[in-house]
């Protein structure tokens, strides 16, 4: 009995003085963002390059191009939500991206 004492004394002075680790989960598509999210940092989508956009979340060559073609048939983005009219582009990408761009 005194072992488990004396073992379980142990182990809470150890865990006391443990440092404490604040882990945040790592998502590895947001993790190349640590980007704040005012204008000046975001991309606008009327000017960006398709090496500009693969740098938003979930966005790869294909998405980038597609928005860029959508912007050339049918003209300037208004409004950052209209990215979800461009084909592969849904509410649930439009919320991952949306504070990494805006329409100028």
């Amino acid at each position: 009995m005194k072992k488990l004492i004396s073992g379980l004394l142990v182990l809470s002075a150890l865990a006391i003085q443990a440092p404490a680790v604040c882990a945040q989960p790592a998502d590895s598509e947001n993790a190349r963002f640590n980007q704040g999210t005012d204008q000046q940092q975001r991309i606008d989508l009327n000017s960006a390059t398709v090496e500009q956009l693969i740098t938003l979340p979930g966005v790869g060559q294909s998405k980038a191009k597609a928005i860029i073609k959508y912007r050339e048939e049918v003209g300037p983005f208004l409004e950052v939500a209209q990215l979800t009219q461009v084909k592969g582009i849904g509410e649930k990408m439009l919320n991952k991206i949306e504070g990494y761009v805006q329409v100028r």
